[in-house]
């Protein structure tokens, strides 16, 4: 199991393949929202009320 594991870093790492697409747009839903999600955000700051 952890032979066949190093086999597969060291391949992946000693053969210099081409990227198959370039120009591909990221299709992540996650890039097209702003930062922070507005989900996530308060409009206003919470305040601590001590009673």
């Amino acid at each position: 199991g952890v032979i066949m594991l190093l086999f597969i870093i060291w391949e992946a790492m000693a053969s210099q393949r081409q990227v198959l697409s370039t120009n591909a747009m990221n299709t992540s839903i996650e890039w097209y929202q702003k930062t922070p999600p507005t989900e996530h955000s308060y409009t206003e700051l919470p305040l601590m009320i001590k009673f």
